[in-house]
């Protein structure tokens, strides 16, 4: 028996082990350059504000293509311009213009077209073009939404637009629309850049509705997909 436990204590000495607590998220990822830190505990404020600035997709409130199909585009703008240190509350229309022609051709080269992406290839544009890291998260919950932008992340969620029931959106709204999240409330509402209105910057919703009109763009079928819930984690090292 003694020779036992002296047994059991050297095994101990020599493995010891260290419980973690991993983050909800954590277990439905799919990673791509998942970074460092995702496994660290965080406190979760009552609420959080990242300034990042704001273009509407059509600066000039000319909404022939591509500025009609250029949510994606705007939000990966929003999110370079925004961890390139820019302070601005607005993003200058001649810039948004520039890059929009750039992300749009990058797309065409690359993708082969530009008019609608997947969250895969929204998270590739940012990385290809701003050097920005990317996770993707699948089935999200508000509590991983929180949790990314308590880690500085901003979060771009692709949604069936018809369904966030945006009453600036000219009807009947956009079929396929993208989300940029940039901070949440003291009463659960979260804080886009909608890039699909004039007035969307800051603009409130509920995450029922973000969650409910959610889903990724789905090409062989040319619609949204709303059993898919993907967000794209953006952030940069």
């Amino acid at each position: 028996m003694i020779t036992t436990v002296i047994a059991l204590f050297f095994i101990y000495r020599r493995y010891q082990f260290t419980v973690i607590e991993v983050p909800k998220y954590e277990s439905t990822t799919k990673s791509i350059n998942p970074g460092k830190n995702l496994n660290s505990k965080i406190l979760i404020p009552n609420s959080i504000l990242l300034s990042v600035p704001f273009s509407p997709q059509a600066p000039t409130g000319n909404w022939d293509l591509p500025h009609n199909e250029a949510c994606e585009e705007a939000g990966v703008i929003m999110a370079g311009e925004y961890f390139s240190g820019r302070t601005e509350s607005l993003i200058p229309p001649k810039l948004f213009e520039a890059e929009l022609q750039r992300l749009t051709k990058w797309q065409q080269d690359n993708l082969g077209h530009y008019l609608d992406s997947t969250s895969a290839e929204i998270a590739l544009m940012a990385r290809a073009n701003y050097g920005l890291k990317t996770r993707l998260i699948e089935n999200f919950s508000a509590e991983d939404i929180k949790s990314a932008l308590s880690r500085g992340k901003l979060v771009l969620i692709s949604a069936n637009g018809r369904l966030l029931k945006n009453p600036y959106y000219k009807p009947p709204g956009p079929l396929h629309h993208l989300l940029l999240v940039k901070g949440f409330d003291e009463n659960g509402n979260f804080i886009t850049n909608d890039s699909g209105t004039k007035r969307g910057a800051g603009y409130l919703y509920s995450f029922d509705a973000v969650y409910d009109a959610a889903g990724d763009w789905d090409a062989a079928k040319d619609t949204v997909d709303t059993d898919k819930k993907t967000a794209i984690l953006i952030w940069r090292e």
